[in-house]
């Protein structure tokens, strides 16, 4: 098994494997490849050299998606996505990854994970802690349509 850094070009192999995962049972997610593409072509613009995939046979088996940020005076690194084909997982390849990130440094992470999940005991296998001083969010926001582009107000 290789891991390289992410191109563009391994984009289009990492949604079709991304779709693939989050539809198993344990998620039950409903991605479509396009839609796929899209969401990992937006974060991997954010820092491709926070990405990764893991090559077997030549064939993507595995992809992390991170950026990392200033916080508190030290750098914190977001993984947004990180998956493996389900039929390679418990080999090192998920934790080849996430070593991948962070150039050689120890850093602090963070993530978020779906509970009850081998995801969710990979990460905690790996010394990561459910809970934090910062808790998960979540909900709606109902938008009004205003009049100008928020991206240019003076326009």
């Amino acid at each position: 098994m290789d891991i390289i850094s992410c191109t563009e070009r391994h984009l289009e192999k990492c949604s079709s494997l991304l779709a693939q995962v989050y539809s198993e049972p344990e998620y039950g997610e409903k991605w479509n490849e396009r839609d796929a593409l899209i969401y990992l072509h937006r974060f991997y613009k954010i820092e491709p050299s926070g990405c990764f995939v893991a090559y077997l046979n030549n064939e993507v088996v595995g992809a992390i998606f991170s950026y990392s940020y200033p916080w508190q005076s030290e750098t914190l690194v977001y993984i947004q996505e990180l998956f493996v084909s389900s039929k390679q997982r418990k080999k090192g390849i998920a934790k080849s990854l996430m070593q991948s990130v962070g150039k050689g440094k120890t850093i602090k992470a963070w993530l978020i994970a779906k509970e009850n999940t081998s995801a969710s005991g990979f990460y905690q296998k790996m010394g990561f802690k459910k809970d934090s001083p910062y808790k998960f969010n979540y909900g709606e926001i109902k938008s009004i349509a205003l009049g100008w582009d928020i991206a240019r107000p003076n326009s």
